[in-house]
């Protein structure tokens, strides 16, 4: 018979990298088989959120960005880190703005997860906005430059789905999560009448 999985034990860790972004941690663990691994690596990042944002009429806003590790430009949906500390409640509100200039509209919760739990620590914050409109203007950081688009909900997740756009796999989910919550509590919302589709 096999092993139940069980926490392993930390023998020891050490930080080998660290800075505003991440920190690189490298534990000896000892396994429930009694397996020693040496390093485990595991990389420290911020709390995430991020937003599914329907405006008024129900398009989704999505942001366009270059994401250097894929080396391409990317469409997805406005997110951004938590600072330690911080209500993601308030974060996402704000980084929404800042990415895109819209806020406003009502707010859902979706449910929350890991980015990876085999090697980061980091959990992701969801939300559903719908009715957001452009208020503000663009506050990016100097590694951003973000073209701010619009788009139909369900037509986008039919293009992910179908395999005929590559989309982030965390931004796969809030969408589909965002969808779900749409069709149980929002379906007489003319905002997520989009998202929610036929």
């Amino acid at each position: 018979m096999s092993a139940k999985p069980a926490p392993w034990t930390v023998e020891s860790s050490r930080i080998a990298y660290s800075d505003r972004f991440l920190r690189h941690r490298m534990d000896r663990c000892v396994t429930e088989r009694g397996n020693l691994l040496d390093p485990y690596h595991v990389i420290e990042f911020n709390d995430w959120c991020m937003v599914v944002a329907l405006t008024q009429s129900g398009d989704l806003v999505l942001v366009e960005e270059y994401r250097h590790a894929a080396g391409e430009i990317v469409q997805g949906l406005p997110s951004g880190t938590v600072e330690p500390g911080e209500d993601p409640a308030v974060a996402m509100p704000r980084e929404l703005l800042e990415e895109t200039g819209y806020e406003g509209g009502a707010w859902f919760t979706l449910p929350s997860y890991w980015s990876n739990p085999a090697t980061a620590d980091n959990t992701c914050y969801a939300y559903l906005a719908v009715g957001v409109s452009p208020t503000g203007s663009q506050k990016l950081d100097d590694g951003e430059t973000i073209a701010v688009v619009t788009a139909d909900p369900a037509e986008t997740l039919r293009e992910i789905l179908s395999g005929d756009r590559k989309a982030h796999g965390l931004h796969i989910a809030n969408l589909l999560l965002a969808r779900e919550v749409a069709r149980s509590e929002l379906a007489d919302h003319p905002a997520a009448a989009k998202l929610i589709g036929n």
